[in-house]
């Protein structure tokens, strides 16, 4: 990322060879990287939500893509956005807060802790991810949404969140282990490598070739951390998918999970390819618009 000296001259023609990405989230906090997070979410979710709930399928039942686009014709075009709500409420303040909060720490941390840079940007984003966290029950409800299992059982976001109470509060937060670990080494990969990327693409020398590199550093990085973080979306899927009964482990989980699948990683990431082309998308979508609301608010 850009230093803030180097950061601060904007003009609509760039000629420098360092590139834009979000300069002053590290130099200073503040309501704008919340808001530009926000509207990035939005952007993502109401584009891919289709794409998501095919990989939903493929990862909760090991199928193939084209049995979970059968799963979904039959389910009708009505419940093609079933569950959307709460990925939408989740991914909207959960990118608010990734943003904002990895903004608002590295300055805080930058001020007061004396450490390399990289520790301190690495520190940031570790714990914006773990206060991600706080919105699993909007995760766990969009699984069960997802699950055709659930169908017959309610119809909303309101009832998934009333089936759920009468088994206490831990059940909103089932499956929160593996959402904290993918969230914090997600982060600190994405935020570690978002800017060495973008130098390293053509110089962008305007908005338009800027708003294409942001789109293919984003793109880049959330292909390869989905690719990285599936195994661990796989047990998550299924420790949310459940509703009730004992709360397994993330190793228990994964081992009945690696015995159905016949001990092979095909079958342990089948979806993965589809997640791939999915995250690709999204992220690329998500930093752009994040990188262009941010020059336009």
């Amino acid at each position: 990322m850009m230093d803030s000296e180097a950061c601060n001259k904007r003009s609509p023609i760039i000629t420098s060879s360092n590139q834009d990405i979000s300069p002053h989230i590290t130099d200073v906090g503040g309501i704008k990287h919340y808001l530009c997070g926000c509207g990035a979410a939005f952007s993502t979710v109401a584009i891919t939500f289709p794409i998501q709930k095919v990989l939903f399928r493929q990862q909760l039942y090991g199928i193939k893509i084209k049995d979970a686009v059968l799963q979904l014709r039959r389910d009708g075009f009505q419940n093609l956005y079933r569950g959307s709500l709460p990925p939408l409420m989740q991914k909207t303040t959960s990118l608010a807060l990734m943003f904002g909060l990895y903004g608002d720490l590295s300055y805080f941390l930058r001020k007061h802790i004396h450490s390399p840079d990289v520790a301190t940007r690495s520190m940031a984003a570790l714990l914006a991810g773990a206060t991600e966290a706080v919105f699993t029950p909007l995760e766990r409800v969009q699984t069960l949404l997802q699950d055709h299992k659930h169908h017959d059982k309610f119809t909303n976001t309101y009832q998934a969140f009333k089936a759920l109470k009468c088994h206490g509060i831990g059940e909103y937060y089932r499956g929160l282990i593996p959402v904290l670990f993918r969230n914090g080494f997600s982060n600190v990969l994405f935020f570690g490598l978002r800017g060495p990327i973008k130098e390293h693409l053509p110089t962008a020398t305007t908005y338009s070739t800027h708003l294409v590199n942001d789109f293919i550093c984003g793109g880049l990085l959330g292909a390869m951390l989905g690719i990285l973080s599936f195994p661990i979306n796989v047990v998550k899927a299924r420790m949310q998918s459940q509703i009730g009964g004992e709360f397994q482990s993330f190793p228990k989980v994964f081992k009945i999970i690696w015995l159905e699948r016949d001990r092979k990683l095909t079958n342990l990431f089948r979806g993965a390819h589809l997640n791939y082309h999915r995250s690709l998308i999204s992220w690329g979508i998500i930093n752009a618009t994040y990188e262009f609301l941010l020059k336009v608010i």
